[in-house]
């Protein structure tokens, strides 16, 4: 029961902080003699049992936690588990085995984000888009040696002006300033590793007043084997939304609408108030994950399980099918029940006995 429970319940679990992130297996595809043109980042990330073999023994990876500066917040559980997820269309388990990244030196990281930083007119504020830089390696499974790359370069959408004040980049114009930084990040890369392929992922770190959305990919790219540049760039439209929220209602109002009927009917229907938090994974502008938490001091466990029944209903109801849906159901101090919606198989529910 145990390994159903982790099949299911690590699609952005972390988000929420109700299951940490220490997953690092994603299945393949199929390899070439170059890279595919489109790594993609799947609607729904989801672990399977076809996990890839490790390196013993276990290396950290050296430039993990390594930001420009202590106010960012990465969010390495989505960072991590995206890059995984991406690498998979490269790199099968079959073939290939994961290592955490060896070859970018701390130093490398320190240089490109100072490299990145600018000063404020008045000289007592810096900031650059470049945030971090984590590295995935993938070795060829015989021979154990390096034949593939993952590199994840997080940026801040926040820069300042010529006055100090602080602006935004929007989605593209983060895009296009982060091809540029990750095609210098590329070019000292190959110094070390001239034939390996790689893939890009850049990432948008979280908003700083938002301690629940995680960041989003906002584009991936591929260098081939022997190549310097990427040769190709794909856009990767994710967004996510907290549900109930103001931006969620004017954003996508119908999904909106369901999950305030949801969590209207499901707290009216129980004596105790239940906190319902709702997370919605939206890939081009389409719900395709919805992480709810819901929250209370329960008396007992036979109520955990009419209540967490009670909701499964619910969403069968309320919430389209084509919508993954994981519930989480908690005290403030431990887990209670997961319900697990999948878009095709049959849903799961598990009640914890302690």
């Amino acid at each position: 029961m145990e390994k159903q429970s982790k099949f299911y319940t690590l699609a952005l679990t972390a988000v929420l902080s109700v299951v940490t992130a220490g997953c690092s297996l994603w299945p393949g595809g199929s390899q070439e003699n170059t890279l595919p043109a489109n790594p993609t980042l799947s609607p729904v990330v989801e672990v399977s049992e076809d996990y890839y073999g490790s390196i013993q023994p276990y290396k950290p990876n050296q430039t993990r936690g390594m930001l420009a500066e202590t106010r960012y917040r990465i969010d390495f559980s989505h960072l991590e588990l995206g890059m995984l997820e991406i690498a998979r269309d490269t790199f099968p388990t079959d073939e290939y085995l994961f290592q955490e990244g060896q070859q970018i030196k701390p130093d490398q990281v320190r240089e490109w984000i100072a490299q990145n930083m600018t000063k404020a007119p008045n000289g007592q504020k810096k900031t650059g888009m470049l945030v971090h830089v984590l590295e995935h390696d993938y070795l060829e499974r015989q021979k154990q040696q390096l034949s593939g790359m993952v590199l994840g370069i997080s940026l801040s959408p926040v820069y300042l002006d010529a006055t100090g004040q602080e602006k935004t980049y929007t989605t593209d114009e983060l895009r296009a300033k982060g091809q540029q930084l990750a095609a210098r990040i590329v070019q000292a890369v190959r110094v070390d590793t001239p034939h390996v392929p790689i893939v890009i992922a850049l990432y948008q770190v979280p908003d700083k007043n938002s301690s629940l959305v995680p960041g989003r990919f906002i584009m991936s790219g591929t260098v081939n084997a022997n190549e310097s540049a990427v040769s190709k760039w794909q856009k990767i439209d994710e967004e996510f939304y907290l549900f109930p929220s103001d931006d969620a209602e004017k954003a996508y109002p119908q999904q909106a609408l369901q999950y305030d009927k949801l969590m209207r009917q499901t707290q009216a229907s129980f004596s105790e108030y239940i906190g319902m938090t709702g997370l919605g994974r939206f890939m081009g502008g389409k719900l395709t994950e919805l992480t709810i938490t819901a929250t209370a001091e329960f008396d007992s466990r036979t109520e955990v399980l009419q209540f967490t029944q009670f909701a499964a209903a619910g969403i069968d109801q309320l919430i389209d099918k084509g919508v993954h849906v994981n519930l989480y159901v908690q005290t403030i101090n431990q887990p209670l029940a997961i319900y697990i919606r999948p878009t095709s198989g049959e849903p799961y529910m598990h009640i914890y006995r302690k």
